[in-house]
């Protein structure tokens, strides 16, 4: 009679999941969930707020279409991985102002609302310019866990269920706190960092796939004889009523552009032709019905990644679905969305989603002139995204209809060019499939071992040596050994300069025309003749926090901000913070290097001893991992004009500089030989010696005067 049901008895003692929160509801106890408490009681395990630094739930920001930040949302958070497109975007300055939201490599992002939605995990593999909202939780490890291993045993099942374990809100909005989650036991055990190496290898293969993508579309462009096309900037044009209204029925001026003409010029004059996309596709727009009690994969614009993939989708049954979900999509086809803003939101269907269905908001597309790879490729390559962006019309929701979009003319590739572009895309698909298998090894391995059982595994921390030595003198000597005197200005002083578009914009995002002075040609021209490393293979980066002026205090820990750092130490600040509250922020150690990014960029000093000092969220830590490359040395060129320029160079163009972390991590340092460095280094000792014992004498004085006032 009571078969199949679970039965479970619990003390009062026993239902408080944490400091604050007791668990009444049945479903909270089981037997799926003991079970793996059970298994996990069989191994070491630290609370999740034990192994970590920030346990903590997103701000509220304010969200603006001219934003250029990206802010992550639970869309953005898939099988393991954060997504930035399709994100919603923050001003700049709301960026700053929620400095201590900024995501760190290492970071594990953790969805926090909405039913079904709770519990998606998405790994923070590189330092980008990027927030989380109020839905996402975010989980920093400390260094005495692999971040990557963590990050792969709450992907596992045991994970999964412990996370999912602590939803609450029942058939209303579903809810998972932090505090729930900072109460989660993490087992220690001796393979975290080959499991943390798996997903490393996953993240390496992902973007091998990303960049395989990359030479499908620079392969085109190159056949397409616009790699270095540039359309005309003017944003107007003179047309009369019989070349405008009357030919296109449109009056609004943006169809008008120049530049639209010159893309159409250019397809125009592809050698092997052009025609039209009614002509060259068929556009497969029947509505679908779906039934009742039919599960169906259900694909929309948050499941199309950058690269042309189906990152994901939602099964729901028949009854279940959104009313736009009447596209019935089969292997081969190509999606391509009409809504302006996720234009380039382009997918070819594969195998996995063969008769799945997506919205609306997409043209299915197959073509009998271009295999489905040549045109994915053509429908995300710039002439293209443009030529829909022109048809796009409307008020609330711009998009392209089905006669716009018809008419945009395409460029009839020939049969040998479509075939390479097809193996680059079907590798670039094999090895996100084989990325994601990775990926899955890593959360199979995890579980495995928590089943068989396991062990703790010991990290260390690792410290370098060295002191400063004669400012002037190094810094003599350093240049003289580069090469690079003073000479620089005669040759750099020409203020303009000639770009092609693969020479800037496609290799580095850039347009602003000072990013591209001949100063620093010349100076990456002198680089060359050496050794070179970007502080990426030299050395880790941290930030601090930005905890607002809310938590000054007037004693407490010492908060240094820029305006307290110099090349020569830090000053006395002049506020403080709460001791308890920031207790676990990060520290500076013995030889880390702290380096400013905000306000005055590029002022760097390395620092002696660890000090019981909290910095600004402006500074960043840097941490030397290469042994090739001495403390002091490198503290030196990050304050000469070597590292100088090229923070000009990447921070310029704002009233308040602001370094990115990613250009930190590509500047280019010089590797001298060691015995050059060590002679640096002894420089520096002597300098800093002298400056040491002068503090002291005038400390000595200082003294002397106050004592004889004492007397008197």
């Amino acid at each position: 009679m009571l078969e199949g049901l679970e039965i479970c008895e619990k003390k009062l003692s026993e239902v408080k999941i944490d400091n604050q929160t007791f668990r009444f509801d049945s479903e909270f106890f089981s037997i799926q969930y003991l079970e793996i408490l059970r298994m996990l009681n069989g191994l070491a395990t630290e609370k999740l707020e034990d192994v970590t630094t920030w346990i903590t739930q997103g701000p509220n920001p304010f969200f603006t279409e001219e934003g250029t930040i990206p802010c992550l949302t639970g869309r953005n958070i898939n099988q393991g991985r954060v997504i930035y497109e399709n994100a919603d975007f923050i001003s700049e300055q709301e960026y700053n102002n929620l400095s201590r939201f900024q995501l760190e490599q290492g970071d594990t992002l953790i969805t926090l609302k909405g039913k079904g939605s709770i519990g998606k995990i998405g790994f923070v593999t590189e330092k980008k310019n990027a927030i989380f909202s109020r839905n996402i939780g975010i989980v920093r490890p400390n260094k005495e866990i692999n971040a990557a291993y963590l990050n792969a045993y709450i992907l596992s099942k045991f994970g999964q269920n412990m996370v999912l374990r602590g939803e609450t809100g029942g058939t209303g909005q579903s809810t998972l706190t932090c505090s729930y989650l900072k109460s989660l036991d993490i087992p220690r055990i001796e393979n975290e960092n080959v499991i943390g190496n798996l997903v490393w290898q996953s993240e390496k293969v992902f973007q091998s796939a990303k960049s395989a993508y990359s030479e499908a579309e620079s392969y085109l462009l190159a056949r397409l004889g616009m790699t270095d096309f540039a359309a005309n900037p003017d944003a107007y044009n003179i047309k009369t009523l019989k070349e405008s209204f009357l030919e296109t029925g449109r009056f609004d001026s943006e169809y008008y552009l120049p530049k639209y003409e010159d893309y159409i010029e250019l397809v125009h004059s592809y050698p092997n032709g052009y025609d039209l996309i009614g002509n060259v596709c068929d556009i497969k727009d029947n509505n679908y019905t779906p039934a009742n009690g039919i599960q169906y994969k259900y694909i929309e614009l948050a499941n199309i990644g950058k690269s042309g993939e189906i990152t994901d989708c939602n099964e729901l049954t028949g009854e279940q679905l959104p009313t736009r979900a009447r596209r019935i999509v089969h292997k081969g086809d190509v999606i391509v969305s009409s809504i302006e803003g996720s234009l380039d939101s382009c997918a070819l269907v594969t195998d996995e989603y063969d008769g799945a269905l997506c919205s609306t908001g997409f043209y299915v597309l197959k073509s009998h002139q271009h295999n489905p790879e040549t045109l994915l490729t053509l429908f995300k390559s710039l002439p293209i995204q443009n030529l829909m962006k022109k048809g796009c019309s409307g008020t609330i929701l711009t998009a392209i209809g089905k006669s716009e979009f018809e008419k945009i003319p395409v460029p009839l590739i020939r049969k040998e060019v479509q075939e390479e572009i097809a193996k680059h895309v079907q590798k670039s698909i094999e090895l996100r499939m084989e990325a994601v298998q990775l990926l899955e090894n890593a959360k199979l391995t995890v579980e495995t071992i928590i089943e068989n059982g396991g062990g703790n595994l010991l990290i260390y921390n690792r410290l370098q040596a060295n002191a400063f030595e004669e400012w002037n003198h190094a810094v003599w000597l350093l240049f003289t050994e580069i090469g690079i005197t003073s000479d620089i200005d005669v040759k750099t002083s020409i203020v303009s300069t000639y770009k092609k578009l693969s020479n800037s914009f496609l290799k580095s995002g850039r347009l602003d025309a000072e990013y591209y002075q001949p100063k620093y040609d010349h100076l990456f021209s002198e680089l060359k003749r050496f050794k070179t490393k970007t502080i990426r293979q030299i050395a880790t980066l941290s930030k601090s926090i930005e905890p607002g002026s809310d938590a000054y205090c007037e004693k407490g820990i010492p908060f240094i901000r820029v305006a307290d750092l110099s090349k020569f130490g830090l000053s006395e600040p002049a506020v403080y913070l709460d001791k308890l509250e920031f207790k676990d922020t990060i520290r500076p150690k013995k030889d880390t290097i702290l380096l400013s990014k905000d306000g005055s960029v590029g002022i760097a000093y390395k620092v002696e001893e660890p000090i019981d000092v909290i910095t600004s969220g402006a500074i960043i830590h840097l941490n030397i991992t290469d042994k090739e490359v001495l403390p002091d040395y490198l503290t030196l060129i990050l304050n000469s004009f070597v590292v100088k320029l090229q923070a000009e160079r990447d921070a310029g163009g704002s009233i308040i500089q602001h370094w990115k972390p990613s250009e930190i991590e590509d500047v280019i340092i010089p590797i001298l030989p060691t015995s050059e460095q060590v002679t640096i280094s002894k420089m520096l000792q002597q300098s800093f010696s002298l400056r040491k014992e002068t503090k002291s004498l005038l400390q000595e004085a200082i003294q002397i005067v106050e004592t004889t006032i004492e007397k008197n």
